[in-house]
Order: structure tokens, then sequence, then C-alpha cells
């Protein structure tokens, strides 16, 4: 299955190269606020100066621009498809870093930002459309490899600012999401969205693009696309439905609020674990800690390589283990960690003599920690736990919820570290961790090696046999172009 001579692998690898170079630029963005603050808030700025209070709000109206962006395009991701959205975000990454370039005033940089926050959602979008297109067995290892991209965008980010100032950064980040917008063009639509619109044989072109014509690939096209057509019939016998009653019926369904729950829970998890605040200010971070700006940037990039390393670790931790084996057992020694960040720093504080490098190594241990289980298995989870009917609305309201905690953590980081110190603040966001990952406990159900319409069939407690699929597909015959 892995063997690199067979072509639809090379395609599956083709779709993930793009998702990577999107993630690439997205690990820049992330990591671009401890560029950029370093540079604006330094006394001896020139170029461009800003108060505290404004470099938080450049800093988190990414996070924040990302509700709007939500709204616009994850309807557009149900209705025109997977390929055209994941153009139109790399197109506004694109234009946001352009802009970047060319500001001349912090209004300008958070117009700039605010441009790219819309296309935040790009993440789930074309981590579903990976997921539409990828065997069961490399779902995980393919999420893995995404995350990897986008450490690998943080850490350019970090090492080039050694040499060149933000301007210059800007000036060369947007060939990451150029590349892959190439990709997308080059590549066709997911067979997953053609067989929610009904387009079988478009959906059977599509999927043996990707998949190849084995017998096994041929069991799960016909499962997905007899799985669309039940659908659709439900769907014609209540055409004469009141919309909005459509919507608060499908929001109210069990099949979609158990995964939004589970999905925004993991959600959470993750954008209070530090994974996000500590990328955005890690240079400041460190400089509190250590006194030093440019032990800090190297800090920030030895960061960078210790999550790399957690994230090549965790191909084959998420290869090997269960989804909820990696994300409780990851996830309980991620808090631990988080409330040895506050005791150290207690400790620290209450010493005559200060030992400076304590709190920053086990900040940089949580990080390590949490990046090999907890933050990939979340994201993978995230991404492959709602039914295909609901992916749309399902990234919307995850994506809500991802960019609000985001903006959140982002805003107010800077303010929770001067009134509760470093140490305060990995203590509360440890408490916000741990009630995610107690909830989690009870409602997630285990989501490896299954193909995403049978984790689908588990969500809706379906029984779905080989005869049954066949009967549903004799049943409708008729396909659309």
């Amino acid at each position: 299955m892995w063997c690199s001579k067979d072509p639809s692998f090379r395609r599956q690898v083709l779709v993930l190269a793009g998702g990577c170079c999107h993630s690439i630029s997205t690990g820049i963005i992330l990591a671009y606020p401890s560029v950029l603050n370093a540079a604006i808030l330094s006394p001896n700025a020139t170029e461009m100066k800003a108060t505290v209070e404004q470099a938080s709000w450049i800093a988190s109206a990414t996070g924040f621009a990302g509700l709007l962006g939500f709204f616009i395009f994850c309807p557009l991701f149900q209705v025109i498809g997977r390929k055209p959205v994941n153009m139109l975000f790399n197109l506004t990454v694109i234009i946001g870093w352009i802009m970047v370039y060319y500001s001349k005033s912090i209004t300008m940089l958070i117009i700039a930002k605010v441009i790219q926050g819309l296309a935040t959602g790009g993440v789930f979008v074309a981590a579903v459309t990976i997921n539409e297109i990828t065997h069961r067995d490399k779902r995980g290892v393919f999420m893995t490899i995404k995350k990897i991209a986008m450490t690998t965008g943080s850490l350019l980010c970090h090492s080039l600012a050694l040499i060149w100032d933000w301007r210059q950064i800007a000036a060369i980040s947007w060939l990451a999401c150029f590349s892959a917008l190439i990709i997308v063009i080059i590549c066709p639509e997911s067979p997953a969205f053609y067989a929610m619109k009904g387009r079988y044989v478009d959906c059977e072109k599509s999927f043996i693009w990707f998949h190849g014509d084995s017998s096994s690939s041929e069991r799960e096209l016909k499962q997905l696309i007899s799985a669309q057509k039940e659908r659709i019939s439900r769907k014609q016998e209540n055409e004469k439905t009141f919309k909005l009653t459509k919507l608060l019926k499908k929001l109210l369904k069990r099949d979609f609020i158990i995964p939004f729950l589970i999905a925004s829970l993991a959600t959470i998890a993750v954008d209070t674990s530090g994974r996000y605040f500590l990328l955005g200010y890690v240079t400041q971070i460190m400089v509190q800690l250590i006194g030093d700006k440019y032990i800090a940037m190297y800090c920030a990039m030895m960061a960078d390589g210790l999550i790399m390393i957690a994230l090549l670790i965790s191909t084959f931790v998420i290869k090997t283990f269960n989804r909820r084996t990696i994300l409780f057992t990851f996830g309980i020694a991620s808090v631990l960690l988080m409330f040895v960040v506050g005791l150290s720093e207690l400790v620290n504080n209450s010493l005559s003599t200060k030992v400076k490098w304590v709190t920053p190594l086990v900040i940089l241990l949580h990080s390590f920690v949490s990046t090999v289980g907890l933050i990939p298995a979340a994201f993978t989870i995230t991404t492959e736990i709602f039914p295909l009917e609901h992916r749309g609305m399902g990234s919307f309201t995850t994506g809500i919820t991802f960019t609000l905690i985001y903006g959140i953590t982002m805003k107010i980081t800077p303010t929770m570290i001067r009134k509760t110190g470093i140490g305060g603040t990995y203590s509360i966001f440890g408490l916000c961790v741990t009630f995610c990952l107690t909830v989690l406990y009870f409602i997630l159900p285990e989501t490896k090696d299954k193909t995403l319409q049978e984790i689908e069939d588990e969500i809706k407690g379906v029984e779905r046999t080989d005869v049954d699929v066949e009967l549903i597909l004799l049943e409708n015959p008729k396909t659309k172009t």
C-alpha cells in the first residue's frame, strides 16, 4: 500500500504536498508575531513603533478575523467544492503577505493580518480534503506530516529573523501558498464532494484517480456512494420542509452534536495547551525568563526543532497506537508539565539565587510531550469525526471555536503573564486542558484504521453490510455526471 510505484499513492502524496505548502505558510503566519512584535515594540524601532496593546491586537487579529472567514468560506466548502475553496484560501493568504510587505502603519499591518485571518479556515479545509482522498491507514500519518510542515514554517520564520527583518520575511512567505495553489489546480475535486452532490460518475473517476481500482478501493467507493444515495433519497422526501427548520433539525441531530462537541473540546485543548500562544510569544516569554534577546531567539529555534522531532516521533506513535490511548496518555502528561511550569516558577521566585534555565527547560519539555501525542491526535480526530453531510457545518462550527479561542488566547496571554506570571498562565490553561480531556474521555469513540464512512456509520449507529450496500446501489442505479 505504501509502494512508491503505485500511481494512486503518488497522487495522494501530491495532495499532501499541497496541504503541506499551505501549512508552511500557516506556520510562518503563526510564528510571525514573535518576529514582528520584537521589532515594533523595540525602543530602538525607527520604521514603525507600536504599544503593547497594539502589538497584541496584531497578534490576535488573525484569530478574530477567522470568525468572519468561516462565515464566508465554510458554506462554499459544501456548495462549490473543496478545490475552489482551497484556491480561494491560498489566494487570500498571498494577498495578505503582499499587504504586510507594503504596510506603512500599524493600522495597515492589522488590516493585512485580518485579511490573512480570513483564510484561517484553510487549515481545516485542507485537512478535510486530505482525509477524504487518503487511505484509512495513512490518514493519521498524513495529518502528522501536515503538522510537521506547519512547524517547518515556524522554524523558517524564526531562523530568517536572525538575518532578515520582518518585511523581508513577508517578501518571500507568499511562495509557499503559491506552490499550494498550483497543486490544487492540478488535482481533481474530492470524490466525497461529488458523491454528496449525487455526481456519481465524477465521484468514481476522482476516486479511482486517488485510490486506484483495487477490490478494497471498489468496496470503499460502493460504501461511499450507497450512503450518499440513501441520504439524498431521505432528503428528497423532506424537500418541502422549511429551510430554517431543516437547519435547526440538522444542528440538533445526535450525529452532529456529538462530533461537534468532540471536535470543539479537542480544538480548545490544542489552543490552550500552549501550542499557539507559545509559538506567537516564545521570544517574549524567553526574554522574560532568561533576560537576553539573542539567547531567546535561539530558544525559539530550539523549540521549533524539538517540535519537529516530536512530530517525527508522533508519525510512529499515531500509526501504532489507538487515538484514545495517545490523546489521554500524552494529554495527562502535558497537563502535569503545565502545572510543573507554574510550580518551577513559584519555587524559583522564592530562591535567593535564581536558576534561570529551569522554567524554560520545563516549557520546552512540555511543548515536546504535547506535540508527540496530544496535538496530532486531537487535530486528526477533529478532521475525521464529522459525517459527510455535516462536514461543511462541522468545519464551520469547529473553525469558529478554533479561531475564537485562538484569538482570545493570543489577546489575553500578554495580560495574563503580567498579572499571574508565566507559571500562573500555564497553570490556568492547564485547567482548561484538564476539563476538555475529562469530557472527551466519556464521549470519544476510537477512529484509528476506520474509513470515514465507517466512522460516520458508528456515530449514527448504522450497521452497513456488503449486502445492504449492493441493495441500495441496485434500488437507485441512476447517476449524475
